[in-house]
């Protein structure tokens, strides 16, 4: 086996795709040597999609979908070994996350579906699955679980303080001003400009935010919807689905305004959630953006406007945006096996210091 190799998988909120990052991992360095990314088809999508509500059969459906995620990482895994001259062996563990079904941390759970037997027992490696419930159990929310990669990769680059922020289906905060690190959900990312470009275009996202930039704020409605008591709560906070979905946006009645200006003020409901938090950490300096939505060209600008922090995409620290939260995963597979004890206490409110993670050997 050689030294410092794993692998992360992330099926994020958006529940488009799978990214998978080969990665070595060491305390001096970090590297990509390879990733490799599979857009689910439409089917699955909507079948995922359709697990975030109940329904009589939903047990019996989140392990047949499960399954099959599982089924579609095997040989992508198999691939990135493969093209980089490696052996199962080689590879210490896979860290794997796949789509959040239900995210209920006051109700002392969160469900990430896959079957992690049938990879470990397919590829030959160990796999670290069920990273948030843990902490859920120590009276955490499980959830942001990325900051403390964050902070790992500003350490690398000698850089004491600064912002990420992921903007996926949902947004998170990570604030890292020299040995604190907090983060935080800020409610929605990308989940209602795709929702809501789907239903009115049939289109799965709104390309560098072209459709929004056509429309225009509905103050009325960004009031109402900034009223929700989401964006009031004290951190340490979470969401998903289970909270923001199609049912949230019908209270509404958006059937009553123009098609494009409610993609505009779907847009401005997620850049004042989080701006709202930005305009306190002007001292941070750097803004490192992550995700799909660093992607979208109008909405970065628009949080441009409102604050002088330097906004860049962690392309500045050598990492893809897309791939962030693969390589989160790889990485905390990685202090999973090395049997670290993380301090997630002042990002998901855990009581104590925890090893997270679930190791399945094959």
């Amino acid at each position: 086996m050689q030294k410092n190799l794993f692998i992360g998988v992330m099926s994020g909120t958006s529940s488009d795709g799978l990214d998978i990052a080969l990665c070595k991992i060491t305390p001096q360095n970090f590297t990509i040597l390879n990733s490799i990314s599979k857009k689910y088809s439409s089917r699955i999508k909507q079948d995922i999609l359709k697990l975030n509500q109940s329904a009589f059969d939903d047990l019996e459906s989140s392990q047949a979908m499960g399954y099959r995620i599982s089924k579609i990482c095997i040989p992508l895994i198999n691939q990135l070994i493969n093209q980089n001259k490696l052996k199962s062996t080689d590879i210490q563990a896979i860290g794997f996350h796949g789509p959040t079904i239900r995210h209920q941390p006051n109700k002392n759970f969160s469900i990430q579906i896959g079957n992690e037997f049938i990879l470990a027992d397919k590829t030959n490696i160990p796999v670290v699955h069920d990273f948030r419930n843990m902490d859920i159990a120590n009276g955490g929310q499980g959830a942001p679980l990325i900051p403390l990669f964050h902070k790992y990769l500003l350490n690398l680059k000698g850089i004491k303080k600064g912002i990420f922020l992921n903007l996926g289906g949902f947004a998170n905060l990570t604030i890292i001003d020299q040995q604190s690190v907090t983060g935080f959900d800020t409610g929605p990312g990308n989940i209602f400009l795709d929702l809501w470009i789907k239903k009115c275009l049939n289109k799965n996202y709104d390309q560098k935010g072209v459709w929004a930039k056509s429309g225009k704020i509905i103050p009325s409605l960004l009031q109402k919807m900034l009223a929700d008591p989401f964006f009031r709560k004290k951190t340490p906070k979470s969401t998903g689905r289970d909270y923001f979905n199609e049912q949230w946006l019908q209270k509404f009645n958006l059937k009553n305004f123009n098609e494009n200006d409610v993609q505009r003020t779907l847009l401005e409901l997620t850049v004042c959630s989080i701006q709202r938090h930005l305009k306190k950490l002007i001292h941070l300096e750097n803004l490192f953006i992550c995700g799909g939505g660093a992607f979208n060209t109008f909405l970065i600008e628009k949080l441009a406007q409102h604050n002088q922090l330097k906004i860049k995409t962690t392309e500045n620290l050598s990492i893809d945006p897309q791939l962030i939260e693969a390589c989160g995963f790889a990485w905390l597979a990685q202090q999973r096996v090395s049997m670290k004890r993380l301090n997630y206490q002042k990002i998901t409110g855990s009581r104590k210091n925890n090893l997270l993670g679930v190791i399945v050997h094959p």
